[in-house]
């Protein structure tokens, strides 16, 4: 389960809260600190803003001036989400797999064992670790503006929605904008800063390590304290005059109640979370005054004595007229006096699993970038009617300046017949562009159907001049009811193609050579080869389409890897202006060596890998040599075939004295692969000292010793046990040849506080539990 102790960041990620688990070392939660607009589609965020003018005419009639508010609104729409995207994802899960499960990063982790909750410090750990979100129980989310400053800003009731509490937390907002808050935004969108932002409040199950909670004090004290801190309403002819507040935090209380003692167990927090430690301090504040209640606040006369005199509930006032008085709380008494001449205590003990919070945020221009915002401004006048008027902005994506392109002339013509009333309404205008950047704006008023519906159909047509003398192309009239016109190459007879490098594993692949041809042009320009490398990973091709409507090309590629060898993929087809290349592999295998023996008597193992896929004329190698046992090797290999994950590979073995153990060629998987003097089998032995009075002793030295009956290989430890780390157990582990060999012996020396010295010769055991006894 998710635990709050030991929580830790990703140096290169600082905005993701990394929280271990306690059953699974290789399970990570998530906590994301940011907010993240959600994408649409076509990787867009999912933000529209559109702001109108009322429509005046219906506000007032031509003999009464406009009444009194406001002539503009705004309506935004907005997805967000709280997660972590892929990119810091694959950070984190190259930081854990470097740093946290190799045992580099000196990382404690809560462990859940036999009930209880501890802390142990993090050793290498086999396997990939796994990233996830916890799962959250409760949030809101509210969208920020200020809002304060009126309803002219944001109308109420709008900003503040409920997230899907699912893995993405996905939150979607439709926000009223009043007059004022349409028109800051429209102001500040152009200088890309804007006074908004969106908050998470979020709650999810955690555990930490057993607390104890000890609650002690004085009876007599404490009840004449708590009857001073009770929130009593006082009030004046029905009128509340005066309140005594309720304490809201455990130091509060505290200070308030000096005779009151609580004490809990204190957790080392990671990186000083305060909220954490809030949190935490809160638990313990409710069942603090839970015990209270139970022994202060509960009616013990009943009866006997009139209820009236004992006292009244103190929020009797503000309950609805004719509610019958609740009374005889011996927290209450006025007229009579109650005495404790006794000390009380409890103690609580256990871990906690319960709701903790958290409050990711994010500004909205961090979220969504000055053109994505001016994108998402939409501007609609109210006071005129929808498609009486035509008015198309048209535009040119060519590139004047690269590409041999002098000039483009784009004709549109409407003409369209009244059905109601048989005129025939006509207009055509040419637009010139010259750089590229133009815009112009076709406007005309529309015929309409027989049932009032505007006709909107009108056509374009367009030449296109190039440099260097070549004859003009001209594009027949196309019909379209497009409200922004946009001429691409697509509509140019010509293609244009941006040819970029997509996943390509520089480290496997040198260069890519990428042919592409129009087929059926024999223009010079209808053939390019373009070149892909590290260093260059982006290219265009530009050519005429000699005439023919369509803008399919072809093209090949052929890999060239660092190992000398080439892969070809065969020719394709396609018309995207964008040619996003990949390598043609399907996985990525990786196996990592763990070497094995001492060093010395061992020098060296050299490993030799390979890895070959002969249907796909692939083959890799690889070279690596151990000089220790404590570091290992990951070879990682591009897969053409997904299928195909069986390599090679062979280990020689050189020790101190010169001589040699040559390895043979063996069949591996991924995964981890012991090489050089491979073990059987593994001993855990734990030493503790739980049996020594350390009052006595001020130094407990264990000299553990193994030797393998076979190769008389000697393995030794030295634990130094002292009063400061008696209560943690250590751990010895021995590598067994043979598994039946777990003899070994042990020695004792102690240094009392008082002088003495006793010591216990070497002592034979097979005790996976050695207990230390002086």
């Amino acid at each position: 389960m998710l635990n709050l102790l030991n929580k830790f960041v990703v140096p290169e990620v600082s905005h993701v809260d990394i929280y271990q688990d306690d059953e699974d070392p290789l399970q990570f939660w998530m906590i994301p600190q940011r907010v993240r607009a959600a994408l649409g589609p076509e990787d867009t965020p999912e933000l529209s803003i559109f702001a109108f003018a009322r429509d005046l005419s219906l506000m007032a009639g031509i003999d009464t001036p406009l009444p009194p508010g406001e002539t503009e609104g705004g309506l935004m729409t907005l997805t967000v989400e709280c997660t972590v995207q892929q990119e810091d994802q694959e950070k984190i899960l190259a930081y854990l797999r470097s740093q946290v499960l190799s045992g580099a990063l000196h990382l404690a982790r809560p462990v859940a064992s036999g009930g209880e909750i501890g802390t142990e410090w993090r050793g290498a750990v086999s396997g990939d670790p796994k990233l996830a979100y916890p799962t959250w129980i409760e949030g809101d989310v509210q969208f920020c503006l200020p809002s304060a400053l009126g309803p002219t800003f944001v109308k109420p009731g709008d900003n503040k929605v409920k997230p899907s509490l699912t893995e993405s937390n996905v939150a979607s907002f439709s926000i009223a904008l009043g007059q004022e808050g349409i028109r800051l935004f429209r102001e500040t969108i152009s200088s890309g800063k804007l006074p908004a932002h969106v908050a998470y409040s979020l709650q999810f199950v955690a555990r930490v390590p057993s607390i104890t909670v000890t609650i002690t004090g004085h009876a007599e004290a404490v009840h004449q304290e708590l009857k001073d801190l009770a929130p009593i309403v006082e009030t004046e002819n029905g009128v509340p005059v005066r309140t005594f507040p309720q304490v809201t935090s455990l130091q509060q209380l505290q200070d308030t109640c000096g005779s009151l003692h609580v004490e809990y167990t204190k957790f080392d927090f990671a990186q000083q979370d305060d909220k954490l430690r809030e949190q935490l301090e809160s638990f313990v504040l409710d069942i603090t005054t839970s015990y209270l209640k139970s022994m202060f606040c509960q009616p013990l006369i009943t009866g006997q004595l009139d209820k009236e005199k004992l006292g009244t509930d103190p929020m009797q006032n503000f309950k609805p007229p004719g509610t019958p008085v609740s009374g005889g709380n011996q927290l209450w008494l006025k007229e009579f006096e109650q005495t404790g001449e006794t000390d009380f205590g409890m103690t609580f003990h256990g871990n906690i699993a319960r709701p903790f919070s958290t409050y990711p945020s994010a500004a909205l221009v961090s979220m969504v970038t000055q053109p994505q915002l001016e994108k998402a401004f939409i501007e609609a006048d109210l006071n005129t009617p929808i498609f009486h008027t035509l008015q198309v902005p048209v535009r040119v994506t060519a590139d004047f300046e690269h590409d041999p392109i002098a000039g483009i002339q784009v004709t549109l013509d409407y003409r369209q017949t009244d059905d109601r009333t048989g005129e025939v309404k006509a207009f055509s205008q040419t637009y010139d562009f010259l750089k590229g950047g133009e815009t112009y704006y076709f406007r005309t008023t529309l015929a309409k159907d027989a049932q009032g519906a505007p006709k909107d159909t009108f056509t374009y047509s367009s030449r296109l001049h190039y440099k260097a003398a070549q004859a003009s192309t001209d594009i027949p009239p196309q019909p379209t009811r497009e409200k922004s016109l946009i001429i691409g190459y697509d509509r140019l007879s010509c293609v244009d193609v941006k040819v970029v490098a997509g996943t390509v594993p520089w480290a496997t692949v040198q260069s890519v050579q990428v042919d592409l041809r129009l087929p059926g042009v024999s223009l010079p320009s209808a053939t390019k080869t373009v070149i892909l490398s590290q260093q260059a990973v982006e290219d265009s091709w530009f050519s005429y389409t000699g005439g023919q409507t369509s803008p399919e090309y072809e093209y090949s590629c052929e890999f060239l890897l660092v190992n000398g060898s080439r892969m070809t993929t065969p020719p394709q087809r396609t018309s995207a202006s964008r040619l996003l290349i990949d390598a043609p592999f399907e996985d990525r295998m990786s196996a990592t060596f763990v070497p094995q023996g001492l060093f010395p008597p061992l020098q060296s193992i050299v490993l030799s890998t390979k890895y070959a896929d002969e249907a796909a004329s692939y083959h890799t190698e690889g070279t690596y040599i151990f000089t220790n046992n404590t570091t290992p090797w990951r070879w990682d290999v591009d897969l053409p075939s997904a299928k195909n994950r069986e390599f090679q590979y062979k280990a020689d073995i050189t020790y101190v004295d010169g001589t040699t153990t040559a390895g043979q060629w063996q069949a591996g998987q991924e995964g981890t692969v012991q090489v050089g003097e491979v073990k059987t089998s593994l001993m855990d032995v734990t030493v503790t000292a739980a049996a020594l009075d350390m009052a006595k002793w001020k130094l407990v030295v264990v000299k553990l010793r193994h030797e393998d009956t076979a190769t008389h290989e000697v393995q030794e430890q030295t634990i130094k046990l002292t009063p400061a780390n008696a209560g943690q157990d250590q751990s010895w582990k021995v590598a067994l040849k043979d598994p039946t060999a777990t003899a070994f012996t042990y020695e004792l020396d102690g240094y009392g506080v008082d002088g003495t010295h006793k010591t216990v010769a070497a002592t034979t055991s097979s005790d996976k539990l050695l207990v230390v006894e002086l």
